[in-house]
């Protein structure tokens, strides 16, 4: 992301360096972290699903990327000054920009994948466990995320955060090129995953339209599937918006602030919210279950698997 030579200028300029923007980061951040990793401990005390195991993981990816604003971001903002060596700077900024941010929407992929495969193919998806799949999956995933991450670090080809303009600063050429071809792969990401919300939608509008003469287990598949396929398009959701705040809205003005909501500050909010559409859903989802068990032997377990 190249700055304006309008924005260069302005960092100079004591008036228009906004640090008290930059202070709710913390807390922010902390609140984060707290929801990803309670959704996380809800998910690991049951006997988790292919579904679950890639929620959970992507509550890590999420505590990850906010961990890094929490510790350095955020504190550097507040206090104007660097602590620790440059190489912090350089790899905490590389995962929460690049390496451990792909590990979002690449994990969407798969969890919208794994909607496609339990709502046309229910019959096959019950007679395997697709856990190794998934293990697999997500073990494929999380080695990209490294590489994006420790690609980049040689040279100057990183991003380091600048607390006078509140966002990533970076003038090598090399730095643009990594970024493109990061947020054109997350768009190629975005379009693959919603390709799947769409026909699985469609499949749900076409079986709600068909009379029903089902059991109340069978009633309750549907809705949970439909919850889970909700709870799916959201996050696909937030994070193409974010890829499109990151790609061209913040281009719209050089105001410091401006590019600093834009920026940094969506690619922070889009893992707090990553968390709190889990957490409603899942939250929800066992409400549901507790109010419709009144009798012992109406309890009907729901695998879900890749």
């Amino acid at each position: 992301m190249s700055l304006s030579n309008w924005t260069l200028a302005q960092i100079w300029i004591e008036e228009s360096r906004p640090e008290e923007v930059a202070e709710p980061w913390v807390t922010t951040s902390a609140f984060g972290i707290f929801v990803n990793l309670f959704v996380f401990h809800r998910f690991v005390a049951k006997n988790m699903s292919s579904f679950y195991i890639m929620c959970s993981s992507k509550t890590i990816s999420n505590s990850m990327i906010l961990f890094c604003y929490l510790v350095f971001n955020g504190p550097v903002s507040v206090i104007r000054r660097y602590y620790g060596p440059e190489v912090l700077n350089m790899l905490l900024n590389q995962m929460a920009a690049y390496g451990i941010y792909v590990q979002g929407p690449m994990t969407q992929v798969c969890i919208s994948f794994n909607r496609f495969l339990i709502i046309y193919f229910a019959t096959m998806a019950k007679r395997k466990n697709g856990r190794t799949a998934t293990v697999v999956a997500l073990a494929i995933c999380w080695s990209i995320s490294l590489f994006v991450t420790v690609v980049g670090m040689p040279g100057n080809c990183t991003n380091i955060f600048n607390y006078d303009i509140l966002t990533w600063d970076n003038l090598d050429p090399c730095v643009d090129t990594l970024a493109d071809m990061v947020m054109y792969w997350i768009g190629v990401l975005a379009v693959i995953s919603n390709t799947f919300n769409v026909v699985v939608a469609i499949k749900l509008i076409v079986s709600a339209t068909k009379p029903h003469m089902d059991s109340v287990a069978s009633k309750r598949r549907r809705k949970t599937s439909r919850r889970l396929f909700l709870q799916s398009c959201f996050q696909d959701w937030i994070y193409l918006l974010d890829t499109i705040n990151s790609m061209y809205i913040y281009t719209w003005f050089a105001d410091i602030i401006w590019q600093f909501f834009f920026t940094i500050f969506s690619n922070l909010f889009v893992h707090v919210m990553d968390g709190c559409i889990m957490l409603f859903f899942n939250y929800e989802k066992k409400r549901s279950a507790m109010m419709s068990m009144p009798k012992k032997r109406d309890v009907t377990v729901i695998n879900v698997t890749f």
